[in-house]
C-alpha cells in the first residue's frame, strides 16, 4: 500500500515557508511586470571641468591599471559592459577612454568614469537602461576605485 501525503499533519514550519514562498514570489512577478528598461534617470545638474577633479586626483595618484583589470572581472563588471554590450545592457569598455571626454563636456573622461561607477544613475547613456549596480562607492575601497578608473582609461580596456 503506498502511503498517501496527509496535509493535516505537515507542521506550522512548512506552512511558513509555503507562504513565505508565495510572498517572495509575487514580490519577483510584481517587479518582473513593472520593470521598464527605458527608465533613465532625470538628467544631472550641468557639470564642469572641475567636477570630482580634487578626488580623481588623489584616487589616480598611486593607481594600478593591471589591477583595475583583475577587478573589473572580479566584481563582474564585465558580464555587462562586456557581454552584455551586444544586446544594449551597458556601454562596452572598448574605446571607453576616448568617448567618456564627449559624453559630458566639459567634464573630463576620468571624471565621468568616476561618476559612471559612484553615482551611475547621474548620466545614463542613451539607449541603455537605468540599470547598474548604486552601490559601488560603497563596496570599492578608494584603492580599487583608483586601479578601475585608471584601467578604463587605458587602451587597453575592453
Amino acid at each position: 500500500m503506498k502511503p498517501s501525503l496527509d496535509w493535516r499533519n505537515l507542521g506550522v514550519p512548512v506552512y511558513v515557508v509555503i507562504g513565505l514562498l508565495t510572498v517572495f514570489a509575487a514580490f519577483f512577478i510584481y517587479e518582473l511586470l513593472s520593470y521598464d528598461p527605458t527608465a533613465t534617470a532625470p538628467a544631472a545638474d550641468p557639470v564642469s571641468e572641475t567636477a570630482y577633479a580634487e578626488r580623481v586626483a588623489a584616487l589616480l595618484a598611486e593607481a594600478d591599471a593591471a589591477n583595475g583589470a583583475v577587478l573589473i572581472e572580479t566584481y563582474g563588471c564585465i558580464a555587462c559592459h562586456r557581454l552584455g554590450a551586444a544586446n544594449n545592457v551597458a556601454p562596452s569598455y572598448e574605446g571607453i577612454a576616448a568617448r567618456a571626454t564627449e559624453r559630458r563636456p566639459p567634464m573630463p573622461a576620468a571624471a565621468y568614469i568616476y561618476e559612471s561607477i559612484v553615482n551611475p544613475s547621474a548620466y545614463v547613456v542613451e539607449g541603455y537602461p537605468n540599470a547598474m549596480i548604486q552601490n559601488f562607492a560603497t563596496q570599492l575601497s578608494d584603492r580599487e576605485l583608483g586601479d578601475i578608473i585608471a584601467y578604463l582609461l587605458t587602451p587597453e580596456a575592453h
